[in-house]
């Protein structure tokens, strides 16, 4: 196994040298903290509640997804569950009138509906908290955050294509 383990290291490098960019070492220090959180990281010892924000490590992803160490708002989690359900926030207000997109009232973001993932809590870093209160989302963001993931989310039927 040791051995199969360098075999995929080493043409994980090979790849990474022909890219040759920021983005290959970075995606290449994401690899060893990826590891370290998978392997040697326990859950937060601070709780995490539903409709707050914290600072998550999303990690190098691909293409558009979001990435990096990055705020959060948590739709769904349960304190016996090591995972929860989690929306990422940019770290500036986008203003961008898409409407999947929720400007917040409270802190200068936006929450990106179309980014919803499930994630592990060890990727939790520490609450977001604003002069030391922790942050969560106001009653009208979170009617209008719950909209778009019903237009966005919810299942349909399927239309006869016969």
């Amino acid at each position: 196994m040791n051995k199969e383990i360098s075999d995929n290291l080493k043409e994980t490098e090979l790849i990474l040298q022909d890219i040759n960019n920021t983005d290959s070492l970075e995606f290449s220090k994401w690899t060893k903290d990826k590891t370290i959180l998978r392997y040697h990281s326990k859950l937060p010892t601070f709780p995490i509640y539903n409709n707050f924000i914290y600072w998550c490590n999303l990690g190098i992803n691909i293409g558009s997804e979001q990435n990096k160490l990055r705020p959060v708002i948590v739709l769904k989690s349960y304190s016996t569950s090591p995972i929860c359900t989690i929306l990422p926030l940019t770290s500036k207000r986008l203003n961008d009138n898409y409407w999947y997109h929720i400007d917040l009232n409270k802190i200068d973001s936006t929450v990106l509906v179309e980014q919803l993932r499930v994630i592990s809590k060890v990727r939790f870093v520490k609450p977001y908290r604003k002069k030391g209160t922790m942050v969560t989302i106001s009653i009208n963001d979170w009617y209008k955050i719950n909209e778009q993931l019903k237009k966005m989310y919810i299942l349909r039927p399927l239309e006869n294509k016969h």
